[in-house]
């Protein structure tokens, strides 16, 4: 599966989709039906049971998340993990430590491991808290996803 698009109603799992690694862009209106290679994610009842789309059960986003790579046949591969804008979609790239001079906290500077940044909005990323306490989120949610997918 290439895309996941997301309709408006689930911009969190989009968010936790991209730091996965996934392409899961939230277009201002899904398509009609989905392309080759995409998914339609939506909680629109009127649009279940239709090809391509993936309607989500699930109220929680650790189980929408669960519910799409089950569904999908998703396998995270945490190389991928960090690699997109929680934002933009667009795939991060890496930005050397003199380009994030003035662009993150001077702390920052100089304690990060490294920086990366979206080409397209222009936001700085580096390994912190925040991604440390989503790496644990993902790995509780991930361990249970693929103990139910192996028990399926």
């Amino acid at each position: 599966m290439s895309r996941l698009l997301c309709d408006s109603m689930l911009g969190h799992l989009a968010r936790w989709l991209r730091l996965l690694g996934y392409d899961a862009p939230q277009p201002k209106r899904l398509p009609a039906q989905a392309a080759p290679g995409e998914a339609l994610l939506t909680r629109r009842r009127a649009w279940q049971g239709r090809p391509g789309v993936v309607f989500i059960l699930h109220d929680l986003m650790e189980d929408q998340l669960r519910q799409v790579l089950c569904e999908l046949e998703l396998t995270p591969d945490p190389s991928r993990f960090f690699s997109r804008c929680l934002d933009c979609n667009v795939p991060v790239q890496p930005l050397a430590r003199e380009h994030a001079a003035g662009r993150v906290p001077d702390y920052i500077l100089d304690t990060a491991e490294g920086f990366t940044h979206c080409p397209s909005c222009g936001k700085v990323f580096w390994p912190g808290s925040h991604g440390k306490r989503a790496q644990e989120r993902l790995t509780a949610m991930l361990g249970q996803t693929q103990s139910g997918v192996s028990g399926a």
